[in-house]
């Protein structure tokens, strides 16, 4: 079986902005024999730890979209991105091919639509869905890898 890390991330007290953490933790009650992080933002540190899994999921709000969508991802650093408070995926995989010569053989992005992102601890019905689906959309690339 393959060595599975979902990261969860958004701010949970930003309404629609969690559903990357709600999301993970939606799929953790179904599989929790994957291994997970929840963060607010993805962060250097997790380069060291991402490359001894099979497959990433990065699990995050998005703002310009209306159904959740999926993505396999490649290693990429782009040179306009600031390095102190946001990083992307992409970046880390290339950042822990780079330093420890290793990373994922896949990692994916899945997008979940989102909206509302006022102080609230509830999120819209739309990434509510968004949310309920996705461990349905892990569990099918699962099966597929």
């Amino acid at each position: 079986m393959s060595k599975v890390l979902v990261i969860g991330y958004g701010n949970t007290l930003r309404g629609d902005d969690a559903a990357g953490v709600k999301a993970a933790e939606l799929i953790a009650q179904r599989h929790p024999e994957f291994e997970y992080i929840y963060l607010h933002q993805l962060v250097p540190e997790l380069i060291e730890k991402i490359g001894d899994y099979d497959i990433v999921f990065f699990i995050d709000a998005q703002k310009d979209i209306t159904q959740p969508s999926v993505r396999l991802i490649a290693p990429s650093i782009e040179a306009d991105q600031p390095r102190t408070h946001f990083i992307s995926p992409e970046s880390l995989l290339a950042l822990s091919q780079q330093l420890y010569q290793r990373m994922p053989s896949n990692a994916y992005v899945i997008g979940i639509p989102a909206s509302e992102f006022k102080f609230s601890e509830e999120l819209s019905a739309q990434t509510t869905q968004g949310v309920t689906d996705c461990p349905a959309m892990v569990e099918q690339i699962i099966l597929n890898h």
